[in-house]
């Protein structure tokens, strides 16, 4: 997306023909679809700074009608300076509570950058300016003259960006309840525009009298987690009685929602008598033993209860776990149709892209940086353990590939300090993970990448593990040639 004149933009929007102006926008980047009341908003707002002064500098280095990639967050009018950044959004009519809601939403997004907000919502209709004040005593909006705003503008030493996508990290976003459960009980974040139409058709359902099962689905990355718990925490504050069913360990942000907020969370097997629940919520559902998901169905239907599965069916750990395909049960048997989440917010497109081509060499994509991708080679075990307890120390992950409880699998030979495993670490996030690829991977006569067969399947547990990764990755590569080789040819773009 490029700066713009919204000067320019005006008298483009008045001036020429719909083709030719479409054109103008097309390439500026500006690809939301501008509306023609939304312009018209914006030549008020001109118009009304021109009345102060006709200084064509405070027209420039504008972002018309951006949007965070991944998130769908979109700005009106975003400009930034040195040290302070300025939004407008424009308004045609609104209630102080809607203005004071997308203000603080806008607040929240855009603080991660770290500078100075100066927020603001012009109302075209009105011509007023509300800036939004925040303090220790609250949040509200303030009436401001025309002069003030034009004030700021002029005031502001702005940046000329080449690429404004690059300011903003989608990741940032994602809440985890697990590894930010404070800030997730204390709503300190936002659903993302599909999330949002996601929650709202889900709780059509939960008031539909008719309706008992409710399914949610979404690969690694899309939010699913964040959303489901979402959808309890609500669920609980209107007064339901909520029971989680959490098909794996329990992890540390559980046990904090169990223990600090009372959160009745529990793995399957030791789950108390369901029918004293209004909901209950069944997360990572496709890892659910075939008797329980039976057996809690019947307890459901029998007490007429709300049930929502949460599930990612590529997200299994055991071979038997595909062979239940509990997708299938729940769409064919059950009659119930899962809400798919689609955009992905944490893994950025470099991990992503990544991993693709990691787990199927006829998969190659050209032109990508894999700079937050490093890797290394390692002969020995001993020698890729220590390099694994090296890095836990300077502040990677680095779950292991989940031990036996009866049989000794080879890769314990070099499990790290760490006290996650890919069990462990389902449905969390971390900043900077490291995987292993031992000499048990290797590709099939299909390009895609097996592993020897255990208990757990140690390919799965790679999928599970390398998806947790937020913004870096390191791959310890222990004598292994052939992965060696292929991570090479994917970061050198071969």
């Amino acid at each position: 997306m490029r700066e713009v004149n919204i000067l320019s933009i005006v008298e483009a929007f008045r001036n020429l023909d719909e083709v030719l102006f479409n054109k103008i926008t097309e390439c500026m980047g500006i690809t939301s679809g501008i509306k023609d009341y939304e312009l018209s908003g914006l030549e008020s707002l001109v118009k009304q700074l021109l009345s102060v002064n006709q200084d064509m500098s405070v027209f420039m280095h504008y972002f018309l009608g951006y949007s965070i990639p991944q998130i769908g967050k979109e700005f009106d009018l975003l400009r930034f300076g040195t040290d302070k950044i300025i939004n407008i959004e424009i308004k045609t009519e609104s209630s102080p509570e809607k203005v004071l809601k997308q203000q603080l939403r806008n607040q929240y997004y855009l603080s991660f950058l770290g500078k100075e907000l100066l927020i603001y919502t012009y109302m075209s209709d009105s011509k007023k300016i509300y800036k939004l004040i925040s303090g220790v005593h609250g949040n509200k909006l303030m009436e401001i003259p025309i002069n003030e705003l034009y004030q700021k503008l002029d005031q502001q030493q702005t940046l000329v960006l080449k690429d404004i996508d690059n300011l903003f990290n989608p990741s940032d976003y994602l809440v985890s309840p697990f590894n930010s459960t404070d800030n997730f009980m204390e709503d300190k974040y936002f659903l993302t525009v599909q999330q949002e139409n996601i929650y709202k058709e889900i709780l059509k359902k939960l008031e539909d009298k008719n309706s008992r099962f409710i399914a949610l689905t979404g690969s690694a990355g899309t939010g699913k987690t964040l959303l489901t718990y979402h959808i309890g925490k609500q669920a609980i504050t209107r007064g339901a009685k909520v029971i989680f069913l959490h098909c794996g360990p329990l992890n540390n942000g559980h046990n904090i929602l169990k223990e600090q907020y009372g959160w009745e969370i529990y793995m399957p097997r030791y789950a108390p008598d369901i029918s004293h629940y209004d909901i209950v919520i069944i997360d990572e559902a496709q890892r659910i033993y075939l008797s329980q998901f039976m057996r809690f169905i019947k307890i459901i239907q029998d007490n007429k209860l709300k049930c929502i599965f949460s599930f990612d069916a590529n997200q299994y750990l055991r071979d038997t776990e595909l062979r239940n395909n509990i997708q299938q049960k729940i769409e064919d048997d059950l009659k119930c149709k899962p809400f798919r989440l689609t955009d992905k917010i944490r893994t950025n497109k470099e991990i992503a892209y990544f991993i693709k081509q990691l787990f199927n060499r006829n998969k190659n994509i050209h032109g990508m940086s894999y700079s937050n991708i490093e890797f290394s080679y390692c002969k020995s075990i001993d020698a890729g353990k220590a390099l694994l307890n090296k890095l836990a120390n300077e502040g990677w992950k680095t779950p292991n590939y989940t031990p036996g409880t009866r049989t000794t699998f080879k890769y314990e030979k070099y499990l790290s300090s760490d006290g996650d495993c890919a069990h462990s670490v389902v449905g969390q996030e971390f900043d900077k993970i490291v995987v292993v690829l031992d000499e048990s991977f290797r590709y099939n006569a299909y390009g895609e990448l097996v592993a020897d067969n255990t208990y757990y399947s140690q390919r799965q547990m790679l999928y599970q593990i390398i998806t947790r990764t937020r913004k870096q990755l390191f791959i310890v590569v222990i004598n292994n040639p052939i992965l060696l080789n292929r991570i090479i040819d994917i970061i050198s773009n071969k």
